[in-house]
């Protein structure tokens, strides 16, 4: 299965940069966000729903899906806010090297409808991505090793966004996602957890980074030059000096305390929510479990040189 899986994966690579550039060759003009978006996220659902098709695999084989308590879809939530200080210092640590991978998104988003946005940006990416890589990737490489499938996992959603900037923190929720898959026998709950990361994303581009742009040019410290950043499109060794570097490096520095303190305080919160859906037993010897089978191919290897290639590429030859 794992074989088969890492096939599916290649050909999700091949087929998004093969999108890409079909349209920046073919497309003269600039598409709007629904279409590039919907495309993006097609091009990630559709190849994995007939995966499933092709391979009669049971849905609920590889994609688990389980109702969850109240209280659980409440914890997920403040147990990602807690996981945000942590996004934070990876994606500043990142800005230090290579662009913002976001920018071009943010700009397009700016001209669109909030609950347009919000569909777009949260909804359909925290389905199609989830259903995919917590889905059937997770779900194939979990029956061999558990610890490697996880990270694994996280590893192909990072490479998969081909961008430095976006790889790091990516990776990072890639394997929260997993711990929380695991946590509640439920995507549904890696589904929510991304989407409160990127509906959290769409809230500060309509309404909180034109405000923080404001205090910016009043000059508000260390975080309004990450607005500057996510503003610019430009690294921060192009836009800062020598004293502004280490007034930004006092920032990273404090958020990374404050990361330390709100990840263990998720810690708690993932640990309740084991004990909540009764999986805490499960929980602590799920890594014991597995067939051993290898998680590595060929195709995995090949998308994984082409994924870093790409990335490499957008960092030092776009």
């Amino acid at each position: 299965m794992n074989k088969s899986a890492n096939r599916l994966f290649l050909l999700v690579v091949v087929l998004f940069i093969a999108a890409s550039l079909a349209l920046g060759f073919l497309v003269p003009v600039e598409l709007p966000l629904p279409f590039t978006m919907i495309l993006s996220e097609g091009i990630i659902l559709v190849p994995a729903l007939l995966y499933l098709w092709i391979k009669k695999i049971p849905l609920k084989v590889l994609v688990p899906f389980r109702k969850m308590k109240v209280p659980v879809w409440i914890l997920v939530i403040i147990c990602t806010y807690l996981m945000y200080p942590v996004i934070i210092v990876l994606n500043a640590i990142s800005l230090f090297f290579v662009k913002s991978g976001t920018v071009g998104i943010q700009d397009m988003m700016s001209g669109q409808n909030f609950v347009v946005s919000a569909l777009l940006m949260a909804v359909l990416p925290a389905f199609a991505e989830e259903f995919m890589f917590r889905g059937i990737l997770f779900g194939s490489y979990r029956r061999s090793k558990m610890l490697a499938a996880i990270f694994l996992s996280a590893f192909l959603f990072g490479l998969m966004h081909m961008n430095f900037n976006q790889f790091l923190y990516a990776f990072a929720l890639g394997i929260y996602f997993a711990f929380l898959v695991e946590a509640t026998g439920s995507i549904l709950s890696s589904m929510l957890a991304h989407f409160t990361v990127n509906f959290t994303s769409v809230l500060m581009t309509h309404f909180l980074l034109p405000k923080l742009e404001e205090m910016m040019e009043q000059g508000v410290g260390g975080y309004g030059l990450l607005v500057r950043l996510s503003l610019s499109g430009q690294s921060l060794p192009g836009i800062l000096d020598q004293d502004m570097t280490v007034l930004l490096l006092m920032g990273i520095l404090v958020w990374g305390v404050i990361a330390i303190g709100t990840t263990a305080g998720a810690v708690g919160i993932y640990i309740g929510i084991c004990h909540i859906t009764g999986r805490w037993e499960y929980v602590k010897g799920m890594f014991r479990r597995g067939n051993r089978e290898r998680l590595w191919s060929v195709p995995l290897v090949l998308a994984v040189l082409v994924c870093a290639g790409m990335i490499v590429w957008n960092a030092f030859g776009a």
